[in-house]
């Protein structure tokens, strides 16, 4: 008790630490957003990497097998649809918050998660425009309708996994050389980390429910 009295003595209305209110929910949108169009540019240039005709690409080709074990693994289940399901949101989420959380080590998890994810899609459609599929139409049924709240969801949690370990880093310096509020920057987002991660989890629950569904349908269609 004695501890909660002397917060409030010393920092009296701190509101932006309150991490579910208005005015700190659009302050920490205001600081990570341009962490999320980052993340967002990351992966997109993972794709034309991928993409691109490139030499040995054998860990790639080990990523997309043990992506194809986990669908087989769903498949032989009682209710493959709803193996599918916990299958993708709990990877989905475990990886967001990973790369939330680990990205306090200089962001580099959430940098190379983000380039990985993007090389494997586009390898994998590179492959199949190779062999004369279309493409766009595999995009529109196989990314599209999930894809609209698992990718800004993914970029979201890179993002703040990347602006966490920036701010560690600046709160070091800035605390080395007596700056003024050292860890202002990281304490805020770290508690941004908080709602985001709510927010995230949800989009992530649905994003998983039409991937088995409708996605799993459109693929099977």
């Amino acid at each position: 008790m004695y501890g909660l009295t002397l917060g409030l003595i010393l920092f009296p209305q701190r509101e932006e630490i309150r991490m579910f209110t208005r005015r700190a929910l659009a302050l920490s949108w205001r600081e990570i957003r341009p962490y999320v169009v980052f993340s967002a540019l990351l992966f997109f240039a993972g794709i034309i990497v991928g993409g691109a005709p490139n030499g040995s690409m054998d860990w790639l080709r080990d990523q997309l097998k043990g992506i194809g074990d986990l669908a087989d693994k769903a498949r032989q289940a009682d209710n493959p649809q709803l193996a599918f399901f916990r299958i993708i949101f709990i990877n989905n989420l475990s990886k967001s918050v990973m790369a939330m959380y680990i990205g306090i080590v200089a962001g580099i998890f959430p940098f190379i998660m983000l380039l990985t994810n993007g090389m494997i899609i586009g390898y994998l459609f590179g492959g199949m425009a190779d062999q004369g599929e279309n493409v766009w139409l595999l995009v529109a049924k196989g990314i599209l309708p999930h894809g609209i709240l698992e990718l800004p969801a993914l970029f979201l949690a890179c993002g703040f996994g990347m602006r966490l370990g920036f701010t560690l880093i600046k709160g070091i310096f800035r605390s080395a050389l007596g700056k003024p509020e050292p860890w202002g920057a990281f304490v805020r987002t770290a508690a941004g980390t908080i709602p985001a991660l709510v927010l995230i989890a949800l989009m992530l629950l649905v994003a998983a429910g039409i991937e088995s569904t409708v996605t799993y349908w459109l693929m099977g269609s």
